[in-house]
């Protein structure tokens, strides 16, 4: 029963957000408040419609009863809220989105056009967080509204924005390839590039060692770069580190699988503020098959004219 209170918008979007990010801690870091002040909201909420929204003890997070009926409306109440604005102020988008990326877009390709869509679009906030390929899969829709992420080749969905081979790398000057277990830097646990670099090495009969373990690329190649190290990298990140070199099948090393980038979009309807930045990114990292093309017709032209 709820006591002919009101459910005050700001309790449901803590409850949303700490159902859709799986925790009170990230639920906290996303809407940019404390932990305590997030449980307090729940607890507001709770006392309002006079039931439990979490199953007890609360260490697994499990919806009660109650809990999955309000989860439903709570989702329709906020989208409510947001068309009223929309329609009530048409000229302005705002709103919050929800972003995953991997390392290289987060770091190199993303801050510059994050910032250009900033100016054209003032009031939406971009929650930009870097993570890993099976983690960002498994958020994308409950967390995430869009992501750039890491696939295999043929097992992406969405839109295809570049291929690159996956290859590994040591430093110029050291030997660590010769060290008996491997010592090598890698992603955390969930890396498509972690996985594959590790199952290669055992299915390959070399044993090998975790000596360097960071979320940062950048962290991985100065361990590989001053000789601590082996790496398994995109073929684009050794070319731009001119202090690394590649090692080869005959050196013992085996050939590793190729990365592909895709952009996607949760498989649900997406805030307007979401569809206005998937808009703007396919108009700003052209599809695989566009720059393909390109280079054809570059490559034609310089022909001819050869």
């Amino acid at each position: 029963m709820l006591r002919g209170r009101l459910l005050a918008p700001e309790l449901l979007r803590a409850f949303v957000a700490v159902v859709e990010c799986n925790g009170y801690t990230p639920a906290a870091h996303y809407l940019h408040r404390t932990q305590a002040a997030v449980s307090q909201q729940i607890s507001r909420l709770e006392d309002c419609i006079g039931a439990d929204l979490f199953e007890k003890p609360t260490r697994q997070l499990k919806l009660s009863g109650q809990g999955k009926v309000l989860l439903g409306y709570a989702r329709r109440l906020l989208a409510l809220n947001n068309e009223a604005m929309e329609k009530l102020r048409p000229g302005i988008v705002s709103g919050a989105v929800r972003m995953g990326a991997t390392n290289c877009y987060a770091t190199t390709v993303l801050p510059l056009l994050l910032a250009e869509f900033s100016e054209l679009y003032p009031a939406i906030h971009i929650d930009l967080e870097v993570g890993v390929a099976e983690e960002m899969q498994r958020k994308l829709g409950p967390a995430f509204d869009l992501t750039i992420n890491a696939f295999q080749g043929g097992e992406g969905n969405g839109v295809l924005l570049r291929k690159d081979p996956v290859v590994w790398a040591m430093s110029h000057r050291a030997r660590p390839h010769l060290k008996t277990p491997i010592p090598l830097a890698v992603l955390p646990q969930g890396s498509l590039l972690r996985r594959w670099a590790q199952e290669a090495l055992t299915a390959a009969g070399r044993r090998w060692v975790v000596v360097q373990e960071s979320s940062s690329v950048e962290v991985l190649k100065a361990c590989v770069l001053a000789g601590l190290a082996v790496g398994g990298f995109q073929d684009s990140t050794v070319r731009a580190a001119p202090g690394l070199r590649l090692l080869l099948p005959e050196e013992g090393f085996p050939t590793l699988p190729s990365t592909e980038m895709w952009l996607e979009r949760a498989d649900r309807e997406l805030p307007r503020a979401a569809k206005c930045l998937y808009e703007f990114l396919l108009e700003q990292l052209p599809p695989w098959e566009v720059q393909e093309s390109a280079l054809a017709s570059d490559s034609a032209g310089e022909i001819a004219q050869g």
